[in-house]
């Protein structure tokens, strides 16, 4: 089973390159999409896992949209909060993007790494 999160796309200072100051940690505004995304995540009560996968798709406005892969960072340091395991135990899978939307949003999608390999091997 699949556990999905809709978030803001507040914009390229979610990239890896972007949400932390050089010397004072994470940006407030980062802070906050950060805590966001783990409240929604803990009200999904996910099963415990050694591993998750994590799945990144995005609607953006136009094709001015980000690299998704730089955006997994702040993805995972956010999640770590919220599941029972570190960000390094997470596989992230970038699952594309669509653009044409006036709200931009990131579709993220948890699922503990036990049922994927369940689906790899019944032939999914």
């Amino acid at each position: 089973m699949s556990y999905t999160v809709v978030m803001p796309y507040i914009g390229g200072i979610l990239s890896e390159n972007s949400y932390k100051y050089l010397t004072k940690g994470t940006k407030p505004i980062v802070k906050m999409w950060m805590r966001e995304l783990k409240e929604k995540v803990e009200q999904l009560e996910i099963p415990v896992a050694e591993e998750y996968e994590i799945g990144v798709f995005g609607r953006f406005y136009d094709d001015r949209r980000p690299d998704l892969s730089n955006l997994h960072k702040v993805i995972g340091d956010a999640l770590k909060k919220a599941l029972p395991v570190d960000d390094k135990y997470y596989r992230f899978v970038d699952l594309g993007c669509s653009t044409g939307f006036i709200n931009p949003e990131l579709e993220i999608t948890i699922r503990p790494i036990e049922e994927v390999k369940n689906e790899v091997k019944s032939g999914w």
